[in-house]
């Protein structure tokens, strides 16, 4: 297996795979649960540069056959605003939607957005891969901290990221839903 950085062409199975990470979400961000309309929410945003979900901001792994089975998007935490302006415009301009999202980054933190697998290969310590990747990267590129949230209703994601080294930090909201911000120092 290898981890590499995402390219845009990969925009036909990455966009799927960032959607079983965070459906409610994105279902929040388009007004309508519709797999469909949600997948090319993702698909443009993701072949798109300078915004949260882009393949700027991505890393995928590959199995040995070149098949993408999972992915991980990550950015600075500082820069949450400008990344995410991009996509609150355009739910304003095509869905009519104004939602103002919590911020689910404090800044300062590599953080850790999107990590996603296959569900055929779920459960094979895919995830725990991207997950080392992301951290690995953050300490290689200067950061101090790493940081994600967790779904409180997910204890064993959560007992995963524990394992990983992740701390427990505060209880914070993301539309509509209830998260722990989870965190890594250096």
């Amino acid at each position: 297996m290898i981890i590499r950085p995402a390219k845009k062409s990969d925009a036909d199975i990455v966009p799927e795979l960032m959607l079983q990470a965070m459906e409610e979400i994105i279902f929040n961000f388009i007004g309508k649960n519709d797999i469909e309309e949600a997948i090319h929410f993702l698909t443009k945003f993701f072949s798109e540069p300078n915004n949260q979900y882009s393949f700027e901001n991505t890393f995928v792994i590959e199995d040995e056959e070149k098949n993408i089975i999972g992915s991980l998007t990550a950015y600075n935490g500082d820069d949450l605003d400008k990344l995410r302006a991009p996509v609150l415009k355009y739910m304003k301009e095509h869905y009519n939607i104004t939602l103002q999202p919590e911020n689910e980054t404090e800044g300062n933190e590599y953080y850790l957005d999107t990590v996603s697998v296959s569900p055929s290969h779920q459960g094979q310590g895919i995830g725990s891969l991207l997950l080392k990747h992301g951290i690995e990267f953050a300490k290689q590129n200067g950061y101090s901290q790493v940081g994600l949230l967790v779904d409180l209703d997910n204890p064993n994601a959560q007992r995963l990221y524990e394992k990983l080294g992740f701390l427990l930090g505060k209880e914070t909201q993301l539309v509509g839903g209830s998260y722990n911000h989870m965190y890594i120092n250096f």
